[in-house]
């Protein structure tokens, strides 16, 4: 009876011992779990931290952007009206370093100033064929115009820098640069007379 009385003591014990095994099993998945969470969270945190630096950066490029646009402004309307319209362009080379070419070559051509998208656009014109079509921005005093030529069988490929001062309102005077492939440049003085 007595061992009776001690195992009925010591059963319990025993079955109390599995119970403590059950729950340190379940205490280590629960770790594990929380573990796997805290790795998850430390990925998105990560993955937030590269999102924000994208959009500073973006923010950043948009206030550049922002800046240059500033600095390339739709002239003042007295201005703007000066420019609008059409010119009489006389062009006589002042240097060159290319074939086919010399100083004191002169054309005259027919220009057509405009605003188009925000940019300026001058449509330069020989009797009535269009012969180049210019794009730029007013800035400070100058207006600044380019063109580029794409290399076809015909002719290399060609960049030309219009920059010209506003003197008046019926007259402007500057440069038109030229730049071929092969160190060939060209030159011109450029005087333009409101029609």
């Amino acid at each position: 009876m007595r061992w009776i009385v001690g195992l009925l003591f010591i059963i319990p014990f025993l079955f109390s011992g599995c119970g403590i095994r059950e729950r340190e099993t379940s205490i280590q998945k629960r770790e594990t779990e929380l573990a796997q969470k805290e790795q998850e969270l430390l990925l998105k945190e990560q993955n937030l931290q590269l999102k924000e630096a994208e959009l500073a950066n973006l923010a950043q490029q948009i206030k550049k952007a922002q800046q240059i646009d500033s600095t390339t402004q739709q002239p003042a309307d007295s201005i703007s009206q000066a420019l609008m319209g059409k010119w009489n362009a006389r062009m006589t080379c002042t240097e060159t370093t290319c074939t086919g070419s010399a100083i004191g070559d002169t054309k005259t051509e027919n220009w057509e100033i405009y605003y188009q998208n925000n940019k300026l656009v001058a449509r330069a014109m020989t009797g009535e064929n269009l012969i180049r079509t210019y794009t730029g921005a007013f800035r400070n005093t100058t207006l600044e115009l380019t063109e580029n030529v794409e290399p076809s069988p015909s002719a290399p490929a060609t960049k030309m820098v219009v920059r010209l001062t506003l003197l008046n309102p019926t007259t402007m005077e500057g440069q038109r640069e030229i730049l071929r492939i092969g160190d060939c440049r060209i030159v011109y003085a450029l005087q333009l007379n409101k029609q």
